[in-house]
């Protein structure tokens, strides 16, 4: 028995030995090298895992590839089951779970195999494009597309496209077919009047066979320049289309423009995001970025070789783009456009009209064109003699004066220690308080200051929503009309001066509150849903009715008759207001008219006056509604009016 155990002792010992003398000193089984590889893929350690493999600096650039190809994601890759060993091959099935940025999990199964080399080398992973993903081949990788949604549009109330897909020209060059950067860039700048030194980046930074824009045209500008263009070596010009307006000025700086954003705005706007996107960059444009482009479509994909997709694996939707409907009016806007067109190009002006029994903003329009600041909405101005609609609330309310009541009106005052006189109205003696308020006698008014009570000019501006907050999409600027400090700033307020400030929207809301008989909160999207009906504390019925007639003696005989020969009922007030410190001082002329439903606010930064510069612009806009302006009559007539000049 005891030779037998020896004997059976010395097999286990021979057994033991050969085992050892087969997978060699710390030699690993296929499982443990598959594990190890998976491991060591899953933690992004690309070329340790590609060690692992027979063909190291292949796995090693298909593992990068494949990685960078799917945008960087993380990878959880794991065996399923165990491993199945046939000689000196063994395969099993690994799962790969990658999550990929902007898209998600992208799962699936597929199956790997490893091979004996014999000796001490042991088990290494047979490489191979099916490692990745089953359906590779050869030279392929995976990788993603990205498609964004096509960008949803800005409409009236009526549903007419105010921003929609147009034609445009891009005018540009192919990088490298430019030998002299600074010379091509300086000479498409002198063309089209855009700064030459980005340009000039963006051809030397592109790739041989990149466009790269210099400026995008509508046809009919690049018509009229078409000739010079074609004749600089290099320019190129592709058909395409873009997010516009139906004219170059309309609306554009509450519309705002779409164009490539910057990377500043990228890191803004976050990862579904990407270089070479477009988004709004400005006004409705980017304050809707998000309801208006959506989020983009993306896939992931088989490429091949050169790049291009060939089979799609898994698609990612997106969300859609989506319509958004603003109470502006197309027509009423055209109407806009087309008052403001009377001025010089380069004046600074604003036009704000509302509908005074809802508060909708139904146009919005400012010179110069290619200012983006929305100064019909977010301008601070003093609202010189247009305030006296507030004021003369305060005085109604208070009992202070009645419509016929007799009142001075010198040509000079002093009050408080300090002097007024009248700009529009020219005064030198006694007249109602309605003929005052029509010539717009600031004697008269600043006057009665010692009859105000405290806080009564406040209080009276919240009536007609000056210094609410508006609730829009874009800044807006609500006004103030602080507390005077003392006897001639109240002098001065009550004539729209002192600390006093309004925007053209807010001084619009006064007149519509005439109008309606109570302020109503503006608004610029339809589809906000209700609102309370009342808004604001409705002004009293007899003063209402006293405002609505000194308001119409401004239009039939005082300072406001160029609008006398509207059809209807038009009332109004003028407006003219100084600001700085020049001697004299500057002012800006400003008008306030409704007609029917429709209320208006005219501004002309340094405007002589109110009655002779802003009063006709309203009444431009009135007559353009009357005639039936379109955006389409209005585009055809400024084509027109620039052929002509140009000729």
């Amino acid at each position: 028995m005891i030779a037998l155990s020896a004997l059976g002792l010395g097999v286990v010992v021979i057994l033991t030995l050969t085992a050892i003398l087969v997978i060699g000193p710390g030699k690993e089984s296929p499982s443990e090298q598959l594990d190890s590889f998976l491991g060591d893929w899953s933690r992004g350690a690309d070329a340790t895992a590609a060690s692992a493999t027979d063909a190291p600096a292949n796995a090693a650039a298909a593992l990068r590839a494949n990685r960078a190809g799917l945008d960087g994601a993380r990878l959880r890759a794991e065996r399923v089951g165990d491993v199945s060993e046939d000689g000196d091959r063994a395969s099993a099935r690994v799962r790969m779970t990658w999550q990929v940025p902007a898209i998600g999990s992208f799962s699936y199964t597929t199956r790997v195999g490893l091979r004996d080399q014999g000796g001490d080398a042991g088990w290494v992973v047979r490489w191979a494009p099916t490692v990745v993903h089953p359906a590779l081949k050869r030279g392929q990788r995976l990788g993603t597309t990205r498609a964004q949604q096509p960008r949803g549009r800005l409409l009236d109330r009526n549903g007419y496209a105010l921003a929609e897909e147009r034609p445009v020209k891009r005018v540009g060059v192919v990088a490298g077919e430019i030998d002299d950067p600074a010379a091509t860039a300086q000479a498409i700048a002198d063309v089209v009047d855009i700064d030459p030194r980005p340009f000039q980046r963006a051809i030397e930074n592109g790739g041989r066979q990149q466009f790269v824009e210099a400026i995008s045209l509508r046809p009919e500008d690049y018509a009229s320049l078409e000739s010079e263009l074609v004749a600089i070596p290099g320019e190129r010009t592709l058909d395409a289309t873009a997010q516009l307006a139906p004219t170059r000025g309309f609306a554009r700086a509450l519309l705002g423009d779409v164009r490539e954003l910057s990377a500043a705005q990228l890191r803004r706007l976050g990862p579904t995001y990407a270089i070479g996107d477009a988004g709004g960059q400005w006004g409705l444009e980017a304050a809707l970025e998000r309801e208006l482009a959506g989020t983009p479509a993306r896939a992931i994909v088989v490429r091949a070789g050169d790049g291009s997709p060939t089979k799609t694996l898994q698609r990612a939707s997106g969300t859609r783009a989506t319509d958004v409907r603003t109470t502006l009016d197309a027509d009423v806007q055209a109407a806009a456009e087309q008052a403001l067109d009377s001025l010089d190009p380069e004046s600074r002006a604003a036009l704000v009209a509302l509908q005074p029994s809802s508060g909708d903003i139904l146009a919005v329009g400012n010179r110069p064109l290619d200012d983006s600041f929305d100064r019909a909405l977010d301008g601070q101005y003093p609202p010189g003699s247009t305030f006296k609609i507030v004021t003369t609330d305060a005085l109604l309310e208070g009992g202070v004066v009645r419509p016929d009541t007799t009142v001075a009106c010198p040509t000079t005052i002093d009050v408080g220690g300090r002097s007024f006189k009248n700009f529009e109205g020219g005064g030198g003696g006694s007249e109602p308080f309605s003929s005052a308020f029509a010539q717009s006698c600031n004697t008269a008014f600043v006057g009665l200051a010692r009859r105000l009570p405290a806080g009564a000019l406040p209080e009276a501006g919240r009536r007609f929503g000056l210094g609410a907050r508006f609730d829009l999409p874009v800044p807006a600027f609500g006004g103030q009309v602080p507390e005077p400090r003392d006897l001639a700033a109240t002098a001065a307020a009550m004539i729209g001066q002192d600390r006093n400030l309004a925007s053209p929207l807010g001084m619009a809301g006064v007149i519509a509150t005439v109008a309606d008989g109570s302020w109503r909160q503006p608004r610029l999207l339809a589809d906000e849903g209700g609102r309370d009906p009342n808004d604001g504390t409705p002004l009293t019925a007899a003063v209402t009715d006293q405002l609505r007639d000194l308001t119409r003696e401004v239009v039939t005989s005082g300072t406001g008759t160029a609008l006398a020969g509207l059809s209807g009922e038009a009332h109004g007030k003028s407006g003219t207001a100084e600001y700085g410190t020049d001697d004299p001082p500057r002012t800006h002329a400003w008008f306030v008219a409704y007609r029917d439903d429709v209320a208006v606010a005219v501004l002309v930064e340094d405007g002589v006056a109110g009655g002779e510069v802003a009063a006709p612009i309203a009444n431009d806009f009135f007559e353009a509604l009357d005639a039936g302006v379109t955006p389409e009559s209005l585009a055809a007539s400024q084509a027109t009016s620039t052929d002509t000049s140009s000729g």
